[in-house]
C-alpha cells in the first residue's frame, strides 16, 4: 500500500478519536513491543497488520505470528505509516518503527470482571487478590502506566470509574507497553457499585488520600484489597472516600505537596505485592 489517502489508511488515522473507535468497534496498535504483545497474548482481537519492508525484515517473528492466527500482512510505506499515526488535534508525529496494527474493542462487563478476580464461584474463595480502580482518571498516559503497573504488579483487574479516559485511546495503548494485552480491564465502571459488590465479595476497598492518618508502610494490608485512585486534579469523590472500608497516605518526607496519580499508584500496588 502506497496511497496516504486511501480508505483504509483514512480509517486507521480517525481511529484517534473515540467517536471513530465507537463506530467502528475498534482501536489502534503502535509499535513492535505493543503489536507483538498484541498477536501473542489476543490474536484474536487483531483485524489488521501493517508493516514496512524495513520492519519486516527486522522483526520476522510478526510473520509467523500472524500466520498462526490467520491474519493477513498488508506491506505498507513509510509515508504511509506516518499518514496512520498521526493523533488529532495534534502537529507532532509518534514513530510506530514501521508496525502497526488494528484489533477489536472487547467488552468485559466489570461486573463478570470482578467475579474472576475474587474467586470462583458466587462467593469469594478467600485467596489473596489485589484490584485497583481509577475514578475520573484523565490523562492518557497514567491511564496507560496504571494498567502497566497493575500488570508489572501481579494485579488481578483495572477498573476505569465513568468519566475515565478511554483506555483504548492512542496515547494510553501506546503507554501500556502492552500491558493491555496482558492485564484484564474494563471501563465506564459505576464505582459505588464496584465498592458494594467488593464487600460481598469480601475483598477491602482502600482509599488513597492525602488528608488520611494512616501511613500505607506502617499498616496492616489485608490480602483481598481493591486500592481507589482518585482524579489527578480532585482526588478521590467524597462519596467514595466515606464509603472506603481503609483511607490510606504515603508519606512524604520532602516538601512535594502530592505524588503523580501512577506514582501513587505503583506504590500502593508494589506495596501489596511485597506483602502477599
Amino acid at each position: 500500500m502506497t496511497s496516504t489517502r486511501s480508505d483504509r489508511v483514512r480509517l486507521v488515522a480517525s481511529l484517534s478519536g473515540r467517536s471513530a473507535r465507537s463506530k467502528h468497534g475498534q482501536f489502534r496498535v503502535e509499535g513492535p513491543q505493543a503489536v507483538r504483545s498484541l498477536l501473542e497474548a489476543r490474536g484474536d482481537w487483531a483485524t489488521a497488520l501493517f508493516l514496512t519492508e524495513a520492519a519486516r525484515t527486522d522483526h520476522p517473528d510478526f510473520v509467523r505470528l500472524a500466520a498462526e492466527i490467520g491474519l493477513p500482512i498488508t506491506p505498507v510505506t513509510a509515508e504511509v505509516i506516518t499518514a496512520m499515526v498521526r493523533d488529532q488535534g495534534q502537529q507532532s508525529v509518534v514513530s510506530p518503527q514501521g508496525v502497526i496494527a488494528t484489533a477489536r474493542i472487547v467488552e468485559t462487563p466489570w461486573l463478570e470482571l470482578l467475579e474472576r478476580a475474587a474467586g470462583s464461584g458466587g462467593e469469594a474463595d478467600g485467596s489473596p487478590v489485589t484490584i485497583v480502580a481509577a475514578d475520573r482518571l484523565q490523562d492518557p498516559g497514567n491511564a496507560g502506566t496504571l494498567l502497566r503497573t497493575a500488570d508489572a504488579s501481579g494485579a488481578a483487574a483495572v477498573f476505569f470509574g465513568d468519566g475515565s479516559v478511554d483506555p483504548y485511546a492512542p496515547k494510553t495503548v501506546r503507554s501500556t507497553a502492552g500491558s493491555l494485552f496482558h492485564v484484564p480491564f474494563a471501563r465506564r465502571v459505576p464505582l459505588a457499585d464496584l465498592l458494594t459488590e467488593c464487600t460481598r465479595r469480601r475483598i477491602t476497598t482502600a482509599a488513597t488520600s492525602g488528608y488520611a492518618h494512616t501511613s500505607l508502610f506502617s499498616t496492616d494490608l489485608p490480602v483481598r484489597i481493591a486500592w481507589l485512585m482518585g482524579n489527578e486534579a480532585r482526588g478521590l469523590g467524597e462519596d467514595l472516600l466515606q464509603r472506603a472500608d481503609l483511607s490510606i497516605a504515603i508519606p512524604l518526607s520532602g516538601r512535594a505537596e502530592s505524588l503523580n496519580l501512577a506514582t501513587a499508584a505503583a506504590l500502593c500496588l508494589f506495596e501489596s505485592a511485597r506483602r502477599r
